[in-house]
């Protein structure tokens, strides 16, 4: 959630998505088109510095962005949510502890080129 959505965006992935879910409700199939932005990561902390201001006002800035665009293109998610919530990261921690507990996980150092 650090960029405004591109053309790119909306039809690589969102429009695409959203014309599916149309064709499945309109066949009569149980479906749910959930969205949102994913508030975490390097790239959104880099932004955030890059336009002074913390991470949650960023992604506070960013995700009304989208939900309007969205709304723009007339996009129907059954929901459009956010990464930071309490039970999303529950249900992400519970992934990784899983994970970690069945040997799934490697710890790696690696070289890196960046700009």
């Amino acid at each position: 959630v650090n960029n405004v959505p591109h053309l790119g965006n909306i039809i690589g992935c969102v429009l695409s998505a959203d014309v599916y879910a149309r064709f499945c409700r309109g066949q009569g199939y149980n479906c749910i088109y959930v969205c949102g932005t994913d508030e975490y990561g390097t790239a959104t902390e880099t932004k955030a510095i890059e336009e002074g201001m913390s991470c949650q006002e960023l992604c506070d800035k960013y995700h009304a962005i989208h939900r309007e665009i969205y709304e723009w293109f007339d996009i129907k998610f059954d929901y459009f949510g956010r990464t930071p919530t309490r039970y999303q990261t529950e249900i992400a921690q519970d992934m990784f502890h899983q994970l970690r507990q069945n040997g799934f996980l490697e710890e790696k150092t690696i070289e890196q080129l960046y700009s």
